[in-house]
């Protein structure tokens, strides 16, 4: 079992978000969603989709996940401006392990 984290902002592409969360979950990965703000409730860009923050990404090691997905829509460009999202991304990318993002 893996641990996967799912990063996501405001107007993430519904369907982006919602497989691949629903696939990894299915497959009994551990995945914990990412954000600005833990417990906050983000809405994807078609309306068809929402999900609650499990977790900042300022209080969250990269070294602790085996993976990670980053949904598109509108959700990348408002996350992009946060330097606690930017550091998380960086740090992981250069970790080496998989990335998934459209």
């Amino acid at each position: 079992m893996a641990r996967v984290a799912i990063l996501v902002g405001p107007e993430f592409e519904d369907s982006e978000f919602r497989i691949p969360y629903d696939r990894l979950k299915q497959a009994n990965h551990e995945v914990t969603v990412i954000g600005t703000a833990e417990g906050e409730t983000v809405h994807g860009k078609k309306g068809r989709e929402s999900t609650r923050i499990d977790a900042a990404a300022k209080n969250q090691n990269p070294r602790d996940f085996d993976a990670l997905v980053i949904p598109g829509g509108h959700s990348p460009d408002h996350l992009r401006i946060d330097r606690d999202v930017v550091s998380f991304v960086r740090e992981f990318a250069n970790s080496g392990k998989p990335v998934a993002a459209v």
